[in-house]
C-alpha cells in the first residue's frame, strides 16, 4: 500500500514537473526547453519507432512534434497531462506522414523483449510484430500505448483525440483480433522455421 502510495505521489511530482516546464516553454525559456526536450526525445522516439520504420523519418517527427511544443506551448490549457498532450501531436504527425508514405508498418520493438526479460518471460518477438502488423492503425495504437508506453485509457483517448469510450472499444477489437490472429501466426512461423531447418 505505501508502495503503490509512493508510486502515485512520484507520478505527481512529475505531472507537475512537467507543467512547470511547459509554462516556462511557454515562455520561451531554453533552458526549460532543452530538460523537456531531454525528457520526452527518448520516449517520443521509442514510441514513433514503433510506428515509423524509417529511423530518419522518426527523427524528424520528433524535431517536428517538440518544434510545436516550443511554438504553441502558451496554447496548452491543462485539460489533459502534459504527457498526453506531446504524445497526442506525436500521434498526428506520425499518422500525417505515414499517409503520405502511403503505408503503416513499425519495426520490431526491442522494448518488449526488455521487459519480458526483466519479469522473466519469454516473448516471442517474431510472433507480436506480425501479430501488430496485421491490426488497423487505429487498433496497433491502442494496443502499443497501454502495453508499451503505459498509458491510460484515459490518456490514450487524449492522443487520439476520440472519447474512451472509442479507446475501450478499439482495445475489445484489437484483443479479439489477436486472439485469433496469434495462433494461426505462430503455427506459420513454426512451420516456416521448420521449412529453414
Amino acid at each position: 500500500m505505501a508502495e503503490r502510495r509512493s508510486r502515485i505521489n512520484e507520478a505527481e511530482q512529475a505531472r507537475n514537473r512537467e507543467c512547470k516546464l511547459l509554462a516556462a516553454v511557454g515562455r520561451h525559456d531554453r533552458q526549460a526547453f532543452a530538460e523537456l526536450y531531454r525528457s520526452f526525445q527518448p520516449r517520443l522516439y521509442g514510441y514513433l519507432r514503433r510506428m515509423v520504420a524509417n529511423p530518419a523519418l522518426v527523427e524528424e517527427i520528433v524535431d517536428d512534434v517538440m518544434f510545436v511544443v516550443w511554438t504553441d506551448a502558451r496554447k496548452f490549457r491543462g485539460q489533459a497531462a502534459v504527457s498526453s498532450w506531446i504524445f497526442g501531436i506525436a500521434y498526428r504527425r506520425a499518422l500525417s506522414a505515414l499517409r503520405k508514405e502511403g503505408r503503416y508498418m513499425a519495426p520490431l520493438v526491442r522494448d518488449v523483449e526488455l521487459k519480458a526479460a526483466a519479469q522473466g518471460l519469454s516473448v516471442d518477438l517474431e510472433l507480436i510484430h506480425a501479430g501488430l502488423a496485421e491490426l488497423s492503425p487505429d487498433h496497433r495504437q491502442v494496443v502499443e500505448l497501454t502495453y508499451f508506453c503505459g498509458f491510460s485509457y484515459q490518456e490514450i483517448a487524449e492522443i487520439a483525440g476520440c472519447p474512451v469510450n472509442t479507446v475501450k472499444t478499439r482495445m475489445f477489437y484489437a484483443r479479439r483480433r489477436l486472439k485469433v490472429l496469434l495462433p494461426r501466426l505462430a503455427g506459420d512461423i513454426t512451420e516456416q522455421n521448420r521449412d529453414h531447418a
